[in-house]
């Protein structure tokens, strides 16, 4: 009599079935045909070179980019540069002259109009001036309080007297203006 737990050999393949079942032991030692491993290597050798080639074209894509900055920044300067020439011009033409023959007028005349020509060319570059007016309202980001002066009918914290103008490229402060800030 046989015990339930027991196997027969009727639930054994048939010793001609055992060997389609693969051997995992043995498949991982086997290596594949030659015409398979011949076209993997194929395949590495395609992958590899377009790694190459997309490598390649990200350097020379990088090395354009910091061209294309680098040459409009040179022409930005430049034609900031050429701008500011006409305004040198006429500093150079103003110091040509014999300054002990001008009077004062003159010269405080000719000054003004070389100033009046750098701030249009600042402003015609995107530079613009920041003059903060008595009695208006201090401004940390525009503005640096260099003292505390009281003056009459400026509240406190605004701004009671502007020592010297500031300057922006668009939000970029370039120098804020100094300013005294009436006290609290």
């Amino acid at each position: 009599m046989k015990r339930a737990n027991q196997h027969s050999h009727a639930d054994a393949p048939p010793p001609e079935c055992a060997s389609d079942v693969p051997d995992p032991a043995a498949s991982a030692d086997a290596t594949p045909p030659p015409s398979e491993l011949e076209s993997l290597r194929s395949q590495l050798e395609e992958k590899q070179a377009a790694y190459l080639r997309a490598l390649a074209d990200s350097q020379n894509t990088r090395r354009r980019a910091d061209a294309d900055v680098a040459g409009a920044h040179g022409r930005g300067v430049a034609q900031f540069a050429r701008s500011v020439l006409p305004v040198l011009e006429h500093l150079d033409l103003a110091v040509g002259h014999d300054l002990a023959s001008l009077d004062a007028q003159k010269l405080a005349t000719a000054v003004e109009m070389v100033r009046t020509d750098l701030l249009r060319t600042l402003e015609s570059n995107g530079v613009t001036r920041i003059a903060p007016t008595i009695g208006e309202a201090f401004d940390p980001h525009l503005h640096q309080a260099v003292l505390q002066q009281a003056v009459e009918g400026v509240a406190p914290g605004q701004i009671s007297m502007c020592l010297q103008a500031g300057y922006r490229f668009g939000e970029t402060l370039l120098q804020p203006a100094r300013v005294a800030v009436a006290p609290e």
